[in-house]
């Protein structure tokens, strides 16, 4: 009889442990906007962003709610535009007997096929950046010639220009570290700036003298868009800006963050070339208002206008990350570890952010809007806390503030 009560007494405390560790995979889905369902857009230019994609069950699901969501907004009569940012191949390992796919068969499974198959089907434009697994198995995008990929690479950085009726054109030319832009157009809404720095952020998949050469190239487009009329700009990585995920500044996969960035890319970002960020690498969910307290917190730096961020690196299955792995500069707005993906939607002046997840068997939706071109941040304004614990009070400590960090509705 104490041997049973020993047992259940064990089997409670476990179950203690994994809640307050938050083990649980997929538990986190937090979020003041997620208690009330997104309202549709029906007008609008939209931005669809997947990324991290795999041979998975939740790839499946993903292109199952993505040909939802494609025919609803033909029908509506718009075609979104499509990036595709990343492609999660597996880490290389001792159960595998090859470390990499073979090339010519990388995006040939039935997952894979199957989403391609989607995100094709309605005649849109995909768009894309190879990310770090497919730099690490040499598929950066220079042999797209004969590896075909579901979406187009014009390089490691160009220039997409959309216009109010939502036609997107290739805009740039780079050709060693020189770069430039076609002349504006009048009737352009934005432009996307697609930028892949994972031969940055993980040094040893490519040589110093490829590093050398992909900088100045980049840096090169980034001075031509300085240069050029200013319209609304977005950032595409396979790499975020900021992340509240393992690879954030603090978490245990720290790799990214703005302190990391090349300068000439953080420069762009002070300066204000950017309204927003779009991109992947964490398995899980994103959607911040503002990256400039999560900046000041990772470097120190005050930007001059608001960026906001969508993280969307789930749709190859999520990956739960426990609190004390996470990152530390950035409390997303929204997040949750499901699969799914994300979409930005231009109405007019209005950027509506919409993450699409898969939560106990049925999708759900939340969503945030925020202005396409918002005002510049006051010159002299209050910083943000320091401090790991971002509800703490700045002059007393750590010690002193809240023994979690509240992830609901914020107060008035």
């Amino acid at each position: 009889m104490r041997s049973g009560l020993a047992l259940r007494l064990s089997r409670a405390a476990a179950l203690a442990l994994l809640l307050i560790l938050g083990v649980g995979a997929g538990c986190r889905h937090r979020g003041a906007a997620w208690a009330v369902p997104a309202q549709p857009v029906t007008a609008g230019v939209e931005i669809i962003v997947i990324g991290q994609p795999r041979e998975s069950r939740a790839t499946r699901l993903v292109a199952g709610e993505l040909e939802r969501v494609l025919a609803n907004a033909a029908a509506a009569g718009r075609t979104p535009i499509i990036a595709w940012l990343g492609t999660d191949l597996g880490r290389p390992g001792p159960d595998r007997a090859h470390p990499c796919p073979d090339p010519h068969a990388v995006h040939a499974g039935p997952a894979l096929t199957e989403l391609t198959r989607v995100v094709h089907s309605t005649g849109a434009a995909v768009w894309g950046l190879p990310g770090p697994d497919a730099w690490r198995c040499g598929m950066t995008g220079f042999e797209a010639r004969v590896t075909p990929t579901p979406y187009e690479q014009p390089g490691v950085a160009y220039v997409l220009r959309v216009s109010e009726a939502g036609q997107v054109a290739l805009v740039s030319s780079c050709e060693l570290d020189t770069c430039t832009i076609a002349p504006p157009a009048e009737d352009t809404l934005l432009e996307l700036v697609a930028l892949d720095f994972s031969f940055w952020h993980y040094p040893a998949l490519a040589s110093d003298d490829l590093t050398a050469a992909l900088l100045s190239q980049q840096a090169a487009l980034l001075e031509a868009l300085a240069a050029a009329p200013a319209v609304p700009r977005l950032l595409l990585s396979p790499i975020p800006v900021e992340s509240a995920g393992a690879h954030g500044v603090g978490g245990r996969l720290q790799r990214t963050g703005y302190r990391y960035l090349p300068e000439f890319v953080q420069q762009a970002l002070t300066d204000g070339l950017f309204v927003g960020v779009l991109g992947a690498l964490e398995r899980d969910l994103q959607v911040s208002e503002d990256l400039s307290n999560a900046i000041h917190r990772s470097a120190r730096t005050f930007v001059s206008k608001p960026i906001f961020e969508v993280v969307s690196g789930s749709a190859g299955g999520p990956k739960h990350t426990p609190r004390t792995s996470r990152g530390d500069t950035l409390l997303p707005d929204l997040e949750t570890e499901h699969p799914g993906f994300a979409r930005v939607i231009i109405e007019g002046e209005r950027v509506h952010l919409r993450i699409h997840a898969r939560r106990a068997g049925r999708w759900r939706v939340a969503g945030i809007e925020l202005p396409l071109d918002p005002e510049p941040l006051p010159s002299l304004r209050e910083p943000p806390t320091i401090q790991p614990c971002h509800s703490c009070d700045p002059m007393r400590g750590a010690a002193d503030g809240e023994v979690d960090v509240p992830r609901g509705p914020r107060p008035p």
